[in-house]
C-alpha cells in the first residue's frame, strides 16, 4: 500500500504539472497565431520569376545553377527544431532526409533536437546549424543559401535536397523533400502559367543572361528557404500544441486516478481510526463497570 504522504505529494505534483502544461499550451497557441499573422506569401514571387525566366529562355542558358551533376554526392539539409514537445515531428524529418541520402552524401541538420536524434541513429559525421528560432528573417535564409551555394559551386557536391515539415493545418503536418540545386527544373515546366502575351517585345539584359540568371536564382533560393523556415516553424508550433493537448489529457486521467487512490486511502485510514476509537471507548467503559462492581 502506498503511504498517504506519498500519494499527497504525487497529487500535488500532478496538479502543478497540469497547470504548467496549460500555461505552455496557451503560450504556444498565442505564438502560433502571431506567426500566422506575420507570414507572407511566396507564390506570387515564384510565378513572376518563372514567367520571366521562361521569356528569356533561361532553360537553354549555360549556368552552373542549371547544370545537373548526378555523379557527385549530394547535400541533405534537414530542418528541425531546438525545442521539444513535438512528438515525432523531428524524427520524421530526419528519417525522410536519410531516405534520400547515400553513404557519400553530406548531411546538414538545423536544430539541436534533430542533431541529437541523428547522432543516435547513425555513426557518420554531419554538420549542425542553429535552429530557426522565433525570429524568422531573410538574413538567416541568405546565410544558409550562401553556405549551400558555396558548396555547390566548388563542385564538391552535385545537388542540394532539403527535408522539412510542411504546415497543412493545426492538426496535420506533412514531411516533404525538395531539390534546391540544380534548379533548372523550375523553368518552363508549367504549361498553364497565365501571362500577358505582347508582340514585338525585346529584352535589354546586361551584362549577360547568365548574370541575370545568377541573380534571379539566388533570389529564388533565398525566398524558397525563407518559405521553408516558415513552414517548419508553423509545423513546430502546431505539433507542440497537439502534443501538449495529448499530454494534458493523460495528466487529467492520471490525476483522477491519484485523487481516487488518495481519497480511498484517506477514507480507509479515517475508518480505521474511528473503529479504533470506538473499540477503545468500549474497552474503557467495560473496565469502569468492572471496577464499580
Amino acid at each position: 500500500m502506498i503511504p498517504l504522504v506519498k500519494l499527497r505529494e504525487d497529487l500535488r505534483f500532478a496538479n502543478e504539472l497540469q497547470d504548467m502544461i496549460e500555461v505552455l499550451k496557451g503560450a504556444t497557441a498565442s505564438q502560433f497565431r502571431g506567426l500566422q499573422l506575420r507570414r507572407k506569401g511566396f507564390e506570387d514571387f515564384k510565378l513572376k520569376l518563372e514567367e520571366f525566366l521562361e521569356q528569356i529562355d533561361a532553360q537553354n542558358i549555360a549556368h552552373p545553377f542549371l547544370t545537373s551533376r548526378p555523379q557527385l554526392p549530394k547535400v541533405i539539409l534537414m530542418i528541425t527544431s531546438d525545442e521539444g514537445f513535438l512528438g515525432s515531428l523531428n524524427t520524421m524529418v530526419i528519417n525522410a532526409g536519410l531516405e534520400q541520402a547515400t553513404s557519400s552524401d553530406e548531411l546538414i541538420v538545423m536544430g539541436e533536437r534533430g542533431a541529437r536524434y541523428l547522432s543516435e541513429s547513425q555513426s557518420g559525421a554531419f554538420t549542425v546549424l542553429p535552429g530557426i528560432g522565433d525570429d524568422i528573417t531573410y538574413n538567416r535564409a541568405v546565410a544558409v543559401r550562401d553556405l549551400l551555394i558555396s558548396k555547390f559551386l566548388s563542385k564538391s557536391i552535385g545537388a542540394v535536397i532539403v527535408s522539412y515539415p510542411v504546415f497543412l493545418s493545426l492538426t496535420a503536418q506533412r514531411i516533404d523533400t525538395a531539390r534546391l540545386l540544380p534548379c533548372g527544373s523550375i523553368f518552363g515546366e508549367k504549361k498553364d502559367v497565365r501571362r500577358k502575351v505582347t508582340r514585338h517585345i525585346e529584352f535589354l539584359l546586361g551584362p549577360s543572361k547568365a548574370r541575370v540568371v545568377d541573380f534571379m536564382v539566388k533570389s529564388y533560393l533565398m525566398q524558397k528557404l525563407y518559405e521553408m523556415f516558415w513552414e517548419a516553424k508553423l509545423s513546430e508550433c502546431a505539433a507542440r500544441i497537439i502534443h501538449l493537448e495529448g499530454s494534458h489529457e493523460e495528466i487529467l486521467i492520471a490525476n483522477k486516478k491519484l485523487q481516487y487512490e488518495y481519497f480511498k486511502h484517506l477514507h480507509e485510514k479515517s475508518d480505521k481510526n474511528i473503529r479504533e476509537i470506538f473499540a477503545s471507548r468500549r474497552r474503557w467503559r467495560r473496565a469502569g463497570v468492572e471496577e464499580n462492581a
